[in-house]
């Protein structure tokens, strides 16, 4: 299963949900390697050849194939200057769940952007999907990601003792299904 091409690019007020593409590459790079957006992320660094690869990749991707990682940029709409990105997994043993996350450039932080983005991508994803249950995890200390993900209405599922990047952490799980969504 995956989604209908159709859901990118999405437009909302101020911002558009649209694939990757090749005038990314420079914002793409100073986020993800801005350390202190990638402290909570997988991620530590990315070499510019890689953050190439990866957006070559992103922009032939196809939509929400169980099991493999999706980016959706997240970008202003007015200069379509990138300020970050989705990341989407639908669950290959359930494929009526989903993974998000999120991850915004430090000067887009602490406008609403991420959850102008988040929202717009989970009503998307509810309406026009089989999709039925949405999770996201945090680190705990993590806390503008726990506010966001509370503000969505997510709910807090369970707390897992976890090792993250050479350190013992608690990580958070929230979700929300299709019936309890409320935009």
């Amino acid at each position: 299963m995956s989604f209908p091409p159709e859901l990118l690019p999405h437009y909302t007020p101020r911002l558009v949900l649209r694939r990757f593409d090749d005038t990314d590459l420079q914002p793409f790079l100073a986020y993800r390697n801005d350390p202190e957006v990638a402290r909570y992320q997988s991620w530590s660094m990315f070499a510019p050849t890689d953050a190439q690869h990866f957006i070559r990749e992103m922009k032939r991707a196809r939509i929400g194939e169980p099991g493999e990682w999706f980016q959706i940029a997240i970008a202003e709409r007015r200069t379509n200057r990138l300020l970050g990105d989705i990341g989407m997994c639908v669950d290959a043993q359930r494929p009526t769940h989903m993974e998000l996350g999120f991850t915004l450039a430090l000067p887009a932080q602490g406008q609403g952007y991420g959850r102008e983005a988040v929202q717009a991508w989970i009503t998307r994803t509810f309406q026009h999907t089989a999709i039925t249950t949405i999770v996201g995890i945090t680190d705990s200390r993590n806390m503008p990601s726990r506010k966001l993900l509370q503000a969505l209405g997510m709910q807090w599922t369970r707390t897992d003792e976890r090792e993250f990047k050479g350190e013992s952490c608690l990580e958070e799980t929230y979700a929300v299904t299709a019936l309890g969504w409320q935009p």
